[in-house]
């Protein structure tokens, strides 16, 4: 897989593939290396959701401290 594809781009490919192996598409032949470019942008996906998710968690929990330490949590010169 490219590097730089972005998750949306990633997750069409994936799609677009599941399509043709339901529709039965693919031929014997290129079946082993579909199946396995699938599950390295599955691996991708879940990354990126998984890089997702700990990131909001870390911005959500500074919020949360700045908020238990009497804070706003933005930079005095923007509210003046």
């Amino acid at each position: 897989m490219k590097k730089g594809k972005s998750y949306s781009e990633v997750l069409q490919e994936l799609e677009e593939t599941l399509e043709m192996m339901n529709r039965g598409d693919i031929p014997i032949d290129r079946l082993e290396a579909t199946v396995t470019s699938a599950a390295e942008k599955i691996r991708f996906l879940r990354r990126k959701l998984q890089s997702t998710e700990a990131e909001i968690t870390k911005v959500l929990k500074d919020l949360e401290d700045a908020d238990l330490a009497g804070g706003t949590g933005q930079d005095d010169t923007e509210t003046q």
